[in-house]
């Protein structure tokens, strides 16, 4: 049954949106169950969020109809709304008959969702430029990237945002929050956001999962390697995605700098959560038991090299978050691999989405003995077999390098609270890394981000 607009409601203001924040189950394939909302407002509970989109809710029909016009008169919710803390999600049935398709996706963020929700200005508009970035990367770069052979992301039917006010349109998604702004003096919360409106993937074709195979490992390289091609050293396109999109999630320039500041204290925490597993590991040693001080002495330096300025060599548009469960994969090996979520796309070095994938959705026992070695051959295969030049001790380099600054990341702002019983409560969650769900993914991740950065320190220090 699809809910209907009556004749005689005005139509609402269209103040919410849909948002480009990162939803990792914002294309779970459409199961065969198909139910109403039982009331406006009532909403799963995701990931360990909750919260009423009464408001949200009323605003779908309005949104639907200024993507595909005013005849457009009804929609059925499939299943249950995704609650993220950046977003909420939705599967949508349009009626039959129309000139729209039969099921569309549709993200999306309003404002005075998260005025109260976060903490200051620098929250607040980091989670609105999310939003900005995915939709600016959907309107404006998609299209040109589409026109150069990348079709690995799903076609967007509709894209808008008004941050007016709020946030300049001139201003980078990397230069610093001014800290003088109060979020809750900031004017008419109430117009505030953006909508995204997204082609749905059938669970006939496509799915997610996490941990992958290799095989699946090998599919997802491979879309990222056609992403980067498209791009791929294109100096005009990369100072678009520059001005207009962000940093990757995990880039230092975009992370809390407490998250740095404290990074030793962190690893501190976990080294004596984990004392057991790294002594059975044989990894309780000086060098690695002072990992926090040597990834904060490394991190600048490493972040620098691993972001490229639009005019350098290597440099392409990434992903950005690139986990398993940011990509849908043909049930059939012929059907295409999908990205979603690109809320974290810009310019950068391929190998970050390599270097986060790798880690982030394979187990151990696979990376050992040259697994993690093959994976990146067949990345760099992949990527050369496009027409894209990768000298081979340039991209090992650049791999290393990336494998410690998500380490950077990972170790200050995932491991400090992390502990033997908070990596088994998580050990199902497949949108969480693997690397902060089993205890040998952490081990191993410990073993390899030691022996890269052994490699580059002395180098790092001489350059």
């Amino acid at each position: 049954m699809l809910l209907r607009s009556p004749s005689s409601l005005l139509l609402p203001s269209l103040i919410a949106v849909a948002s480009a924040l990162s939803i990792a189950s914002a294309f779970a394939p459409i199961r065969p169950r198909r139910t109403m909302s039982p009331r406006p407002g009532l909403c799963a509970v995701q990931a360990g969020y909750s919260r009423s989109t009464e408001r949200a809710d009323s605003f779908i029909l309005p949104t639907l109809q200024k993507a595909f016009g005013p005849s457009l008169d009804g929609y059925e919710i499939l299943g249950d709304k995704i609650i993220q803390p950046n977003a909420v999600g939705m599967k949508l049935r349009l009626p039959e008959g129309g000139d729209w398709p039969k099921e569309v996706f549709l993200k999306q963020v309003l404002a005075t969702d998260y005025v109260g929700a976060r903490k200051d200005w620098s929250d607040l508009r980091r989670t609105l430029l999310y939003a900005r970035t995915e939709l600016r990367f959907y309107r404006d770069v998609l299209p040109i990237m589409n026109k150069k052979g990348f079709h690995a992301a799903p076609k967007a039917y509709h894209c808008e945002y008004d941050f007016g006010g709020w946030i300049d349109e001139s201003e980078r998604a990397t230069q610093p929050a001014d800290e003088s702004v109060d979020k809750d003096d900031l004017p008419n919360p109430s117009e505030k956001g953006g909508w995204l409106i997204l082609e749905c993937l059938s669970d006939e074709t496509h799915a997610q999962d996490s941990p992958l195979s290799m095989d699946g490992a090998r599919r997802c390289l491979e879309a990222a390697a056609e992403l980067h091609a498209s791009a791929w050293e294109d100096e005009g396109l990369l100072r678009k995605a520059d001005a207009e999109l962000s940093r990757a999630a995990f880039n230092l320039r975009m992370r809390n700098p407490k998250e740095l500041a404290g990074i030793e204290g962190a690893w501190d925490d976990f080294s004596s959560n984990f004392r057991a597993d790294l002594e059975a590991s044989g990894l309780w040693t000086n060098r690695i038991r002072n990992l926090g001080g040597r990834l904060r002495a490394a991190a600048e330096r490493v972040s620098e090299e691993v972001t490229p300025s639009p005019g350098d060599r290597y440099a392409t548009i990434i992903h950005g978050d690139y986990k398993a469960m940011n990509v849908m994969m043909g049930i059939d090996a012929s059907a295409p691999t999908i990205m979603i979520d690109m809320a974290s796309a810009s310019a950068g070095l391929g190998m970050s989405d390599v270097a986060m994938h790798v880690h982030h959705a394979v187990n151990p026992e696979d990376l050992d003995d040259g697994g993690e070695e093959s994976l990146l051959e067949h990345y760099l295969q992949t990527l050369r077999n496009l027409g894209c030049e990768y000298p081979d001790d340039v991209a090992q380099r650049h791999y290393r390098l990336c494998v410690i600054d998500y380490a950077r990341f990972f170790v200050g702002r995932m491991w400090k609270t992390a502990t033997p019983d908070t990596m088994a409560q998580k050990k199902d969650n497949k949108n969480i890394a693997n690397i902060n769900r089993s205890v040998p993914s952490a081990m191993r991740f410990v073993r390899v981000v030691d022996k890269y950065l052994s490699e580059v320190e002395e180098s790092l220090v001489m350059t």
